[in-house]
């Protein structure tokens, strides 16, 4: 079963690897006539204006005035997926980020909402996800940046299941020479029933060429209600086929400390990400092979499928 379910999705990727590759040669040699509309792009207007209304309407709680700021947005992105693997082919996924600028309060202040309070987390599979992340992780909370210090961000809101958190950051770069940069962060934050925790991580970015980048992350967490470490190791390579297509080979392994430092899953991927109808839209190809503690590390093949619409102005449509 699994031989022939790892042919199936090598196969299947080289077909939409094909197709893919054929519509962004398409889209390269034909003019777009922007006098017609379709239906996508009425999906896309009309998505980014209900957003950016009910920014309007948040931003003017802050406001003396009764007309509605223009320059308060929305953007974000919203992701939805199939990634059926060998044991498991029902295996859907969702994701939505949003972030409100509320220029009233001098944009200094935004409001984020997401399905998940990690954002380190955003490109894993779900399976793997749902591994090293909360269940129910839906956040909703206020970002202040501080006034004093850029690299400083503070958040208050609820996650994890309606807890009350608090959360403070501080997130910085080096640059290590003219091909590498580190960047790092900190983290500390307390919930109300799982009390306090704290993070750190750091990821070092080397380009090997215009076309190739290679980045290794480690992060470690703290648990002040379970008592234990969890952490992630991952490395990655990314490689630019052309001006709207990326190739990216992930190694990933994580774990935990107790009760002893251990290994809970190991994740080996390749993805072939692209957008060759819109810049806004992106579809992504990802054959896996999964190893999880809980099913004895016997080795799961699975491969996921996804579209990933951003919207908003100032949204980054980037790799």
């Amino acid at each position: 079963m699994p031989r022939r379910f790892l042919v199936k999705i090598i196969w299947l990727s080289c077909v939409l690897f094909s197709v893919s590759t054929t519509a962004q040669d398409k889209a390269s040699h034909t003019k777009i006539d922007t006098s017609q509309t379709v239906w996508m792009d009425e999906w896309h207007q009309t998505l980014s204006a209900k957003f950016n209304e009910q920014a309007q309407a948040i931003d003017g709680w802050f406001s003396d005035s009764d007309i509605p700021n223009q320059s308060a947005g929305a953007s974000g992105k919203i992701r939805l997926g199939w990634e059926p693997r060998s044991t498991d082919l029902a295996g859907f996924d969702t994701r939505f980020r949003i972030k409100f600028a509320l220029p009233s309060l001098k944009n200094r202040v935004d409001l984020l909402l997401s399905d998940d309070e990690d954002e380190n987390l955003e490109d894993n599979i779900r399976t793997s996800r749902e591994i090293d992340s909360q269940e129910q992780n839906t956040t909703l909370a206020l970002r202040f940046f501080s006034p004093n210090f850029e690299q400083v961000s503070y958040r208050i809101g609820f996650g994890r299941k309606d807890q009350v958190f608090a959360r403070a950051t501080y997130r910085d770069f080096y640059k290590l020479s003219e091909k590498a940069t580190l960047l790092y962060d900190t983290q500390a934050y307390y919930y109300n029933r799982d009390r306090w925790g704290t993070e750190a991580g750091a990821s070092i970015l080397y380009e090997r060429s215009g076309k190739v980048l290679d980045r290794l992350n480690h992060r470690w967490y703290f648990s002040d209600k379970d008592n234990e470490f969890k952490w992630r190791l991952e490395a990655q390579r990314y490689t630019r086929l052309g001006p709207q297509s990326t190739w990216i080979n992930t190694v990933y392994f994580s774990g935990y400390s107790r009760p002893n430092l251990h290994t809970e899953q190991v994740l080996i991927s390749t993805k072939l990400r692209s957008n060759p109808l819109r810049n806004w839209l992106f579809f992504e190809v990802e054959p896996y092979v999964l190893w999880l503690k809980t099913e004895d590390f016997k080795a799961t093949y699975g491969i996921a499928l996804r579209f990933e619409a951003f919207y908003g102005k100032g949204n980054a449509f980037n790799f």
